[in-house]
């Protein structure tokens, strides 16, 4: 993994743990591969399925977990399946969280994913839920004078097929799955590809940083990455950092 990788990582993993319930707490990781983020909640003492419609994926996840000990290797299990069948695959309402990152914007159906969550969450259990931001390539493509592809990005809501979504867009889904939305992220608003050079206090300085304005308008919404925490069936507080 790069250095912006790490960062990126280690800074989804911070508001991740902020947002899951005590270990040794039951946590799904829906579409989580090769168990990146799963054995690192594992190592935190949470007790993690991972479930992939990869095996090959699978298997790599399992082995991650073996590096990492027994203690490890213990709290993690694999089941392959499709993340879109969670409540049959392990029973509904059976996890007191779920993790879904970077699936969201690769089904067909996102409702139906969105709602499988919901569905396998126990009441007042936490959904993390993180996806590629449409509204940061709109950006993107607009800086860089490729004002078309921008002008299509923009024009694509509501177009489930695309690449990205934005905030409103995922809060539409997971109001129609009964999740209610209690705060919001942005992961990736200043980093870059060159933060491989950074020396340690400027990458200091570039953590500390996003860590500042990850639930803050309007870098919240120009970031990279989305990073939503809902619950199932509470009331919504209003988001942490809205400044409107």
């Amino acid at each position: 993994m790069t250095r912006k990788g790490r960062v990126g990582f280690e800074l989804l993993l911070g508001q991740v743990l902020d947002a899951l319930p005590p270990a040794p707490a039951a946590v799904v990781d829906a579409g989580g591969g090769t168990g990146q983020l799963a054995v690192a909640l594992a190592g935190h003492g949470y007790r993690v399925t991972v479930v992939d419609t990869s095996a090959a994926m699978l298997a790599t996840c399992a082995q991650r977990a073996a590096d990492e000990g027994d203690e490890v290797v213990g709290r993690v299990a694999t089941v392959q399946g499709d993340a879109a069948d969670l409540p049959g695959l392990l029973g509904e309402g059976s996890q007191d969280a779920a993790v879904c990152h970077d699936l969201l914007t690769r089904v067909d159906d996102q409702a139906a994913l969105v709602g499988s969550l919901a569905g396998v969450l126990a009441e007042g259990g936490v959904l993390s839920l993180g996806f590629a931001n449409r509204d940061w390539l709109a950006l993107r493509a607009g800086r860089r004078g490729d004002h078309a592809d921008a002008l299509r990005l923009v024009e694509s809501g509501g177009d489930r097929g695309s690449e990205a979504v934005t905030l409103i867009e995922a809060e539409q889904l997971l109001d129609k799955a009964g999740l209610a939305l209690a705060a919001a992220y942005g992961v990736g608003v200043f980093a870059e590809a060159g933060d491989d050079d950074l020396n340690r206090e400027e990458l200091a300085a570039l953590i500390e940083l996003e860590r500042q304005v990850a639930g803050r308008e309007p870098y919240r919404s120009s970031a990279r990455t989305l990073h939503l925490v809902a619950r199932r069936g509470v009331f919504r507080p209003e988001l942490p950092g809205d400044r409107l």
